[in-house]
């Protein structure tokens, strides 16, 4: 069964979740021949960091060649001469990728966040064209069943199969990692994007409680840019400038800057999965999680939950576990664990089953 991945995300994207979960089906794909899947990347030029670490597709030596319209061009120009594929798997939503198709199209779906919180996106959905993606194809992926469950809230009824295929965790992230040089001695870890429903503000206030009897304690923000003055002033005004920092990382730290943390906190109000929780709880690290949409899914009962933006209890969750050796290390063992069930190999399996379905291979599901 050959699949033919479209080249949208990855000449849109230099990192990130949905480019990593493309690169990991196709690396699964090629390793798996049992699989029955063989992959055909849609694209020679990238300027995706996952991709070109994987050996798929090359930067082009163009001047301007590390612009999304530009490498888009070069990959149509070149025209990629591959035997026709069974399937097409669309990487996201783009306009121009909506021409019609003899073969069956695939969409994944990664989360409602626009439909759900749209006054955070004065300027329109930026997933662009999903509800005419999803509308058209003959087989729609929801990386959780909160994501599916939402999907079919907001969008009603679908004529196409709506499968889940869970992400993965990459083996890199394990326990016995080392510290980057530059993590503070002890802290708890906040990663990734502070806006919006991201709620880092939340995570703050309840740090400010937890500062005051914990002098040597830091709150570490890993990724998300530097601190805007907005952030910057709120942590003057609660005496944390000594014990917040900001400081950006590289996907060689991750294993270390999870595995070092006292406790990794994700108080996001809304997650399509939530890749962070399992690849702290591989690193051993327990995680307090707001207790919303698919972070419980993940999480299971290998984490401690709070109210979604309920500073005071996320704030007494993390005094447990700070002054509670018993439960840390119940929770750094169950969420090992519960990270084990979460393989790449068990979403590139599950989606070659959803694919089978829809090439005629395999029965619809009820």
């Amino acid at each position: 069964m050959r699949v033919r991945f479209d080249d949208q995300i990855f000449t849109m994207q230099r990192r990130g979740g949905i480019s990593r979960y493309f690169v990991e089906l196709i690396r699964e794909f090629d390793e798996d021949p049992k699989l029955g899947v063989e992959p055909q990347p849609g694209w020679r030029w990238t300027r995706n960091a996952h991709a070109l670490e994987a050996g798929l597709g090359k930067r082009l030596p163009v001047p301007g060649g590390s612009r999304g319209r530009v490498l888009r061009l070069a990959n149509r120009a070149i025209g990629i001469r591959q035997p026709d594929a069974d399937i097409t798997h669309h990487t996201y939503y783009r306009a121009g990728y909506l021409r019609r198709r003899s073969t069956p199209t695939v969409v994944t779906v990664y989360d409602m966040t626009p439909e759900i919180f749209p006054e955070l996106f004065p300027k329109g959905n930026p997933h662009g064209r999903k509800r005419e993606f999803v509308d058209r194809a003959s087989l729609v992926l929801c990386i959780s069943e909160s994501t599916r469950r939402d999907l079919l809230h907001l969008y009603g009824s679908i004529g196409s199969p709506t499968i889940v295929t869970y992400l993965g965790v990459g083996d890199r992230f394990a326990e016995g990692a080392r510290r980057p040089s530059w993590c503070p001695e002890r802290y708890l870890l906040f990663l990734g994007s502070r806006d919006g429903y991201k709620d880092f503000r939340v995570a703050l206030e309840a740090f400010a409680g937890i500062a005051l009897i914990e002098r040597a304690m830091t709150l570490l923000a890993v990724g998300g840019g530097a601190f805007t003055a907005d952030e910057s002033a709120l942590i003057s005004r609660w005496g944390l400038r000594d014990q917040v920092v900001q400081h950006d990382a590289s996907d060689d730290d991750l294993p270390g800057v999870f595995g070092a943390a006292s406790a990794f906190v994700f108080p996001s109000r809304y997650e399509g999965f939530g890749l962070p929780t399992l690849e702290a709880m591989a690193c051993g690290t327990p995680v307090v999680l707001a207790d919303s949409s698919s972070h419980p899914e993940v999480g299971g009962d290998a984490a401690l939950y709070f109210p979604p933006g309920d500073a005071s209890v996320l704030g007494a969750q993390l005094t447990r576990l700070l002054f509670d050796d018993a439960l840390h290390r119940d929770l750094s063992e169950k969420g090992i664990a519960q990270a084990g069930r979460f393989t790449w190999h068990r979403t590139a399996a599950t989606t070659a089953d959803a694919y089978r379905i829809v090439s005629g291979a395999q029965p619809k599901p009820e």
